[in-house]
């Protein structure tokens, strides 16, 4: 009896939901936390985050845990469905032709959605990449844009990032500085860059390339081999769903021949009893 069960328990489907709940916790936390992090690195000097851009991260951490909530449950239906396919394709325990196509439809219909929370997930997987890449640049690459002061600072505006900070926000004391050569004779100029919350000097850019900066470059590595495991779930789910249609598929035209097979043999004894019986009567 315990032969029995194990046959008809989806191993596969069992194990893509391990890899579904799996990934799913680990994308979670990690994004979560990286997402807050990346916003108050941001702020760092006394800068202040706009609107737009912590409605941005209060909508990219809440819509991680309920799209990491939602794949936990969609993945107890996919075994559900897999575990009543599997029990579908035995001929024996199955409940005839009917139950037979009405395990194919459910099965089908789990595919359909399998296959497009595989083109979500994948999606999500390419967006997770574009954070690793840019923090593993800032690693490993040295900016160096020199100002006219002399300076090597950035001004993010130049990416495009102008929604990132308020236009009001005011930025740490007054910081001067000299250029790093100047006539004889002549007054040293000065250059203010903390007043603008988008210009990062290297005390700042420090900040990115040091323990806080790798710090979250583990935190969005994390996510992002969180949402490669889903992923990669969303695929063994696609090919245990096939390997389940196409059993059911068998299986059915099994059952025809079966229901065909015990029409002839009813007809047949039925032409033999009346055979008999006129026999009989003679």
């Amino acid at each position: 009896m315990s032969d029995g069960c194990c046959n008809r328990f989806p191993g596969w489907t069992l194990l893509a939901t391990l890899m579904c709940c799996a990934g799913a916790g680990l994308y979670c936390p990690t994004l979560f936390m990286a997402i807050w992090q990346t916003r108050e690195l941001f702020e760092t000097g006394g800068r202040k985050a706009s609107d737009d851009f912590n409605l941005l991260v209060d909508i990219i951490k809440w819509a991680s845990v309920g799209l990491s909530a939602w794949m936990g449950l969609m993945s107890l239906v996919f075994l559900c469905v897999g575990c009543m396919a599997k029990n579908v394709t035995d001929i024996k325990s199955s409940g005839g032709y009917s139950s037979n196509v009405r395990g194919g439809i459910c099965n089908g219909f789990t595919t359909v959605i399998t296959y497009l929370l595989f083109l979500l997930w994948l999606g999500v997987s390419c967006f997770s990449v574009l954070p690793v890449f840019l923090f593993y640049l800032t690693a490993t690459v040295a900016v160096t844009i020199m100002t006219a002061a002399g300076v090597d600072c950035i001004n993010l505006k130049q990416f495009g990032l102008r929604g990132l900070f308020a236009e009001t926000t005011t930025v740490g004391p007054t910081v001067n500085v000299t250029t790093a050569a100047t006539p004889a004779g002549t007054t040293a100029t000065a250059s203010n860059f903390t007043t603008d919350p988008w210009v990062f000097c290297p005390n700042d850019l420090d900040k990115f390339q040091g323990a806080e900066g790798d710090h979250l470059f583990l935190l969005y590595c994390l996510a992002l081999a969180g949402a490669l495991l889903v992923t990669v779930s969303m695929v063994h789910f696609l090919m245990a769903q096939a390997a389940n249609f196409a059993h059911i598929k068998g299986s059915r035209e099994a059952l025809k021949y079966e229901d065909t097979k015990q029409r002839e043999e009813q007809e047949l004894n039925i032409i033999m009893n009346s055979r008999q019986n006129l026999a009989g009567n003679w």
